[in-house]
């Protein structure tokens, strides 16, 4: 008998929401304790959580089945960005909600009814989308050269780390130069590849100023990211000691000041701890005592 929810190695597989969740939660791990060094996930990672989610659900998936769910959530993660987008939405940041009053919300669904699933609800796993797709898109990295319709979605993983190395060059020769570069990939597009445009010209959405999209939707989460950028890499977040400290009543306070101490060594894992919720912080904390103090 094949374990439960068994599809083979290939081919087309279903998922649950829990199954969905572990997935995320443990990829998302491997980016923010430095397992996953590059823009892209390695088969090596796939499989791994392909195995995790074996022992713990007892389910059989291959890595492959695993990259190609990632990708549907990548795409998920992009709608949620774009729909922050839209003019007239709200952002409950307590929910992650995007919220529409029902006049612009009758009037959008009416053209665009799969968007329901991502409005005026509470968007499930955001928290782990952003944790791993959130480090290029809040940047702008996926901003698209001027050849490119904005809200494109690329149909693979695999792109991230093209995308990730052009937007770094042109980012290092300021606003001026990326904007000639712009147009210079624009002009040798329509010269070398007028096809290209013609079909990024089908994919565009008419409803989107491509020049305002990026603009609307950094409103919080983007004004955060860049002011983020702008500090040394070892710096760490102000109030971490206390947050570390917070958990005196359930660890010894010397291990709490090791564990405040390796934070420190570790600014970007510092980050990340900060970032979480009271819940995934007393986890991280716990695992560390354990692992490193288990006598004691």
């Amino acid at each position: 008998m094949e374990p439960e929810g068994s599809s083979g190695t290939g081919g087309h597989a279903t998922w649950t929401s829990t199954w969905s969740g572990y997935m995320l939660e443990y990829l998302a791990n491997l980016v923010v304790n430095g397992t996953k060094t590059s823009s892209t996930f390695k088969m090596v990672h796939y499989n791994g959580c392909a195995k995790a989610l074996q022992e713990k659900f007892g389910i059989v998936r291959s890595g492959e089945q695993v990259k190609n769910h990632l990708k549907t959530w990548q795409k998920k993660f992009r709608k949620v960005c774009d729909l922050r987008g839209l003019s007239a939405a709200g952002w409950d940041e307590d929910t992650f909600t995007i919220t529409l009053d029902d006049e612009h919300y009758n009037s959008h669904i009416k053209d665009h009814k799969a968007d329901a699933d991502f409005l005026n609800k509470p968007i499930q796993h955001l928290e782990e989308m952003h944790t791993i797709f959130g480090s290029t898109m809040a940047t702008g990295r996926f901003a698209k050269d001027s050849s490119v319709p904005l809200g494109t979605q690329e149909e693979s993983t695999d792109d991230w780390d093209n995308e990730v190395q052009r937007m770094e060059v042109q980012s290092g020769s300021g606003i001026g130069a990326t904007q000639q570069d712009n147009a210079a990939t624009s002009s040798a597009t329509k010269a070398t590849n007028p096809n290209k445009r013609d079909k990024g010209k089908k994919r565009a959405r008419p409803d989107h100023d491509p020049l305002v999209a990026p603009i609307k939707w950094g409103s919080t989460k983007l004004a955060k990211a860049i002011k983020v950028a702008g500090k040394a890499d070892n710096d760490v977040p102000a109030d971490l000691y206390d947050n570390v400290m917070a958990f005196k009543g359930s660890f010894n306070e010397t291990h709490l000041s090791f564990y405040h101490s390796y934070l420190v060594q570790h600014p970007h894992i510092a980050r990340a701890f900060n970032s979480l919720s009271f819940e995934h912080k007393f986890n991280w904390v716990a695992k560390h005592i354990a692992d490193n103090y288990p006598r004691q």
